[in-house]
């Protein structure tokens, strides 16, 4: 059972990190594709809503902001009532929409446009910024699992508790199998300690 104890402690090791740093890498990217001297106005043409790139962006940003939601909720109230929050977040998000769409359609003739366009670039920009520094956190201080879950284990550390690893369907983009790959490696590696001090435990 130590293994299996040594599997869910240890830290991501450079494999994990080097991905990590790839994806914080491209939210950077993205983010600076959408960031320019127009700022949100970029957003108001209507010819963005025929765009499948864009819309890609805009489901992808929902998801990951709710899964956020989801594990910071998680590490505040427990995993029972996480869920409760998501949806929440979800009616909220719905609601704002439809009051920005309609007050564009009111003031303006169109649904598209301020506010609702720059509503939505402003959430994109908004998700991109967290992931990035998520991705950056979760180089430094090599948390396993899904890069949201690096907000749980600051929050659990400045509880003192401690923090489960955000895997499975929450990590949509599978860096819980790079680290059980990793963690598998390192635990059938007979040199895996240094000074007596087991490389899992290591930061």
């Amino acid at each position: 059972m130590d293994g299996v104890k040594d599997l869910d402690t240890f830290r991501t090791g450079p494999v994990g990190r080097l991905v990590r740093l790839g994806f914080a890498a491209a939210a950077a990217l993205t983010m600076a594709s959408i960031v320019d001297s127009r700022g949100s106005a970029r957003f108001r043409n209507p010819h963005i809503l025929s765009e499948p790139s864009a819309w890609f962006l805009h489901l992808l940003m929902l998801v990951i902001f709710v899964l956020i939601v989801g594990a910071v909720a998680a590490a505040f109230l427990g995993n029972r009532l996480a869920w409760r929050v998501q949806v929440a977040s979800i009616v909220a998000i719905a609601v704002v929409a439809g009051v920005a769409g309609t007050l564009a359609y009111v003031r303006y003739g169109s649904v598209w446009g301020f506010p609702l366009a720059d509503l939505v670039w402003s959430f994109d920009v908004f998700v991109l910024a967290v992931e990035f520094s998520a991705f950056i956190l979760a180089v430094v201080l090599g948390t396993p699992g899904c890069e949201i879950g690096v907000w749980a284990e600051l929050i659990s550390r400045a509880r003192r508790g401690t923090a489960g690893r955000t895997e499975g369907l929450a990590c949509i983009v599978g860096l819980h199998l790079i680290d059980r790959w990793e963690g598998h490696r390192r635990h059938s590696n007979p040199g895996r300690t240094v000074a007596g001090v087991d490389r899992e435990r290591l930061p």
